[in-house]
């Protein structure tokens, strides 16, 4: 692996890669406290020469005020640029704020878009949110079965609030039938991820079958 300071050299003389890469060592290096500052002004430097990751986490900086002064429209205006160039967690990001209209006027259609573009690359959290904007007829029309195969793949990555949703959905039939055994499978997985209202939604269910 290249030193620190071969890499500061080549990061030096304007390489955008390796500005990045030499940033992310100062923020996540685990030999060396964290120097937020030093990290977001070289991810700035590659971000300004269009490197996609660097813009990703100089909004990220924005976004929690590690190294910069919190601004969220900021941030979306650089997670626009990465999620532009298919970072999906950008696209994430960009489409929770216009659901929520953080740094960015709120927008449910808009919001729907960027959640489909990186549900389509499989992120877990876009998925889990796109199915509730299917559920809920938020920017998009309701469609409860294209819902529950957004909550189907989140749930198959881990995603605990998209196995409790679909405990829901076969609890009470949204998108698919209702059956009680399958709801009671998946508020047990989203139970022992740490969910915690699956677990009364377990109980409740229960006691409806006695």
């Amino acid at each position: 692996m290249i030193t620190t300071s071969a890499l500061a050299k080549v990061a030096a003389s304007g390489d955008s890669d390796a500005q990045f890469r030499l940033g992310y060592r100062f923020a996540f290096g685990q030999r060396r406290p964290q120097r937020w500052r030093h990290a977001a002004r070289l991810w700035a430097r590659a971000a300004h020469q269009g490197h996609q990751r660097a813009q990703f986490y100089l909004g990220t900086c924005y976004d929690s005020g590690h190294g910069v002064a919190k601004n969220v429209a900021r941030a979306m205006r650089w997670y626009a640029l990465a999620a532009r160039q298919g970072h999906e967690t950008a696209q994430y990001n960009l489409g929770f704020g216009y659901r929520e209209g953080e740094g960015v006027p709120k927008s449910p259609r808009r919001a729907v878009f960027w959640f489909r573009k990186a549900a389509r690359q499989g992120d877990a959290d876009a998925l889990r949110d796109l199915g509730v904007c299917l559920h809920e007829g938020l920017g998009v029309r309701r469609n409860d079965r294209a819902a529950v195969r957004c909550y189907l793949r989140a749930a198959r990555q881990a995603d605990q609030k998209s196995m409790f949703n679909l405990g829901q959905c076969y609890r009470y039939g949204h998108g698919t039938r209702v059956d009680a055994r399958k709801s009671a499978y998946w508020f047990r997985r989203a139970a022992r991820a740490g969910h915690r209202g699956a677990r009364t939604a377990l109980r409740q269910l229960k006691r409806r079958s006695k």
